[in-house]
């Protein structure tokens, strides 16, 4: 299994620790890496490449992970979004509930159960 990857983190450290854990795991992965997701937004706007699966994050500068959800939206990519953050706010736990466009809301860091997790529901495979 190879899984192509985008992280939307402002948080270096974080996609380095999920892309260690995949490693770990024995899970090829290719990754693209944003940590600004007004730039995301602007490649996946240009971009034809197919991912399996997004890790985005809630609180990040210029662009909360909702916000980036609102422009991301129009673009009609059908990409598994993983909701991946430190948020224990109940109100964006209610919000990932409501959001037909996440696929999961867990609570940073990646551990290798919820990995397994991912891959299972967002039915990631060769």
């Amino acid at each position: 299994m190879k899984i192509r990857l985008i992280q939307i983190d402002d948080d270096s450290i974080n996609n380095m620790a999920n892309e260690r854990l995949l490693k770990k795991m024995g899970i090829e992965f290719s990754a693209v890496n944003f940590l600004d997701p007004t730039e995301a937004i602007e490649f996946l706007s240009n971009n034809n490449d197919v991912f399996d699966l997004m890790l985005l994050d809630i609180n990040m500068p210029r662009l909360s992970g909702w916000e980036f959800l609102e422009r991301y939206r129009p673009l009609n990519k059908k990409i598994p979004i993983i909701m991946l953050t430190t948020s224990l706010d109940p109100n964006d736990v209610s919000m990932a509930k409501e959001n037909n466009m996440l696929t999961g809301f867990y609570s940073k860091p990646l551990m290798k159960e919820m990995m397994l997790e991912i891959i299972n529901k967002c039915r990631i495979s060769n």
